[in-house]
């Protein structure tokens, strides 16, 4: 049976599948109550079996105008039954009601029948994420701060200046399909949640900051955006900013640092190949028309 999950407990069961299948992607009911407080017009559907969630479904709008994206996740032992079918074509429906150019949906570049199942209902690529992962020894170090720069822990009294920068970031971002950057308050909550944000001022202006997320896998850390102000690039203070970032983990008993960067954002992704991440498969964007 598939209906819409409403209920905190429909969604701790939604979460857990999603969790499941993306073990390093992790999911909380918490985390979907509050992004459907955010936009009412999301929608979670839970595919029942066996007496307990099998399946997730979630229609959401996208962060590029126009767009919805969909996910459908089933797990392992009940796909090849049309549960994903299903769920599918009741997130269509729900899409179509809005206004919009494209649906999208985002798959694992290693899951070879998840790839093959989205592209026979019309998806295509059209852009990766590269997925990268650093483990640490433990005696990781900080570095030195750049000429004419100071590294600092970003407080709130600094926050609407590394505000400012994330949308200059997410202006230059290299993407096919424009974006809008999150609101202040969507901001603070996705990417200044986590332990610690790290930032480097010049003359006591933010000219660059970095924040970790919390993971729900034990000893994880994901780096958030690392925006530097345009005057200030090419200096070596992104380098500095994730440095030091892996040095706080470290140091802290975190053993790894997961990161995602844009297929053509390139010298993002030279930085961290520098520092010594390894690339895992990435994460195709598909997209299609309603």
């Amino acid at each position: 049976m598939i209906r819409e999950a409403k209920t905190h407990e429909d969604l701790v069961g939604l979460a857990e599948v999603w969790t499941a299948i993306t073990p390093r992607e992790p999911m909380s009911a918490e985390q979907l109550e509050r992004r459907r407080e955010r936009q009412p017009e999301r929608l979670y559907l839970a595919a029942e079996g066996d007496g307990r969630t099998v399946g997730a479904g979630l229609a959401a709008p996208s962060d590029s105008p126009g767009r919805t994206f969909l996910g459908v996740r089933v797990l392992p032992e009940f796909r090849r039954r049309g549960i994903g079918g299903r769920l599918f074509d009741t997130l269509v429906t729900h899409a179509r009601a809005a206004e919009l150019e494209w649906l999208s949906t985002m798959v694992s570049e290693a899951d070879a029948d998840s790839v093959a199942w989205a592209e026979r209902r019309g998806f295509e690529e059209y852009e990766r994420q590269v997925e990268l992962v650093l483990r640490l020894r433990g005696d990781e170090s900080f570095p030195p701060a750049p000429d004419a720069v100071s590294l600092v822990e970003v407080t709130p009294e600094l926050h609407d200046q590394a505000y400012r920068l994330t949308r200059e970031a997410w202006e230059d971002l290299p993407l096919l399909a424009p974006v809008e950057p999150p609101e202040f308050d969507v901001w603070l909550e996705e990417e200044m949640s986590g332990p610690i944000a790290f930032g480097a001022t010049d003359d006591g202006e933010l000219v660059g900051f970095a924040g970790l997320l919390e993971r729900d896998a034990p000893g994880l850390l994901e780096h958030g955006l690392t925006a530097t102000r345009r005057t200030h690039r090419r200096r070596g203070i992104a380098t500095a900013l994730k440095r030091t970032q892996v040095g706080w983990a470290a140091a802290h008993g975190y053993r790894e640092l997961i990161t995602f960067t844009q297929d053509r954002n390139e010298g993002m992704q030279a930085i961290n190949l520098a520092l010594g991440y390894e690339p895992q498969p990435a994460w195709i964007s598909m997209r299609r028309r309603p």
